[in-house]
């Protein structure tokens, strides 16, 4: 009974953590949106959202956004960012950002969207418009080429930190006579100091006050627009153990020959 009710509460704990879900009607409005800017339907526009498409200013505006967006029809698209945040007794705001690609060059577009409680429908906040060629966006994939020699030196350092881990962790488990040796397998993969780098760009941010548990992981927000980040930490307690400092019991003493 007990472990039914343990069951119970943890698939609750586990719904109730669940992010909540955009609202396909955003969704759809952030679509209608992008196409009436590259297609010119500045009059449906101003019907959405007369406050920030009904002056000659937004007119002028709108023409350089349409001006900048590749001609012709996306290839596809897709969903790269999403956000829901309620405010009790006043709406929900939903954030949406959508990626088309073009081929030669791709398109960011998001919106931010505002319903008033009791209202059904959405209203426009703002927008933003990036537009980038596929040169452009080529120093966001994760990939060696074009980087300086500290970058490798980096990559370097985050792909052997896990293997030294586990080298450590293959020589506790083969060493005779260690005591606790759960203990010791679990320290291989404790890291010292942290270490986050932008892919795209170089920067590195170390934290020195940080102790991490494993040593590699990969982050990237999903848009061809965002860079790649690479963490890492130094896995100082493997290299003490493969180094014969920690997890290395006493040798016992061979006996003299009566």
């Amino acid at each position: 009974m007990r472990r039914a009710a343990l069951i119970i509460l943890l698939a609750l704990a586990a719904v109730a953590c669940q992010p909540a879900k955009v609202d396909p009607d955003a969704m759809t409005l952030t679509r209608a949106i992008y196409d009436e800017i590259r297609l010119g339907k500045d009059a449906a526009l101003a019907a959405q959202a007369p406050a920030m498409f009904g002056s000659p200013q937004a007119a002028v505006q709108l023409a350089r956004l349409r001006g900048v967006i590749p001609a012709g029809e996306p290839r596809s698209m897709k969903v790269v960012g999403q956000a829901v945040r309620d405010f009790p007794g006043k709406g929900r705001a939903e954030a949406v950002s959508l990626e088309y690609d073009y081929g030669a060059s791709k398109t960011l577009f998001q919106t931010r969207l505002f319903r008033p409680a009791g209202v059904r429908d959405w209203r426009v906040a703002a927008f933003n418009l990036h537009v980038a060629t596929a040169r452009e966006l080529a120093p966001n994939r994760l990939s060696p080429v074009g980087k300086s020699m500290l970058q490798y030196a980096y990559l370097a350092l985050a792909l052997a930190s896990p293997l030294m881990m586990i080298a450590a962790l293959v020589k506790v488990l083969r060493t005779p006579g260690l005591r606790h040796k759960w203990a010791w397998g679990l320290l291989c993969f404790v890291g010292l100091f942290g270490f986050q780098t932008n892919w795209a760009t170089g920067q590195t941010l170390i934290v020195w006050n940080s102790v991490q548990f494993f040593g590699l992981w990969l982050s990237h927000a999903g848009s061809a627009f965002d860079p790649w980040f690479i963490k890492a930490t130094v896995p100082a307690f493997a290299l003490l153990i493969l180094g014969g400092v920690l997890a290395n019991p006493p040798r016992t003493r061979a006996q003299a020959p009566a």
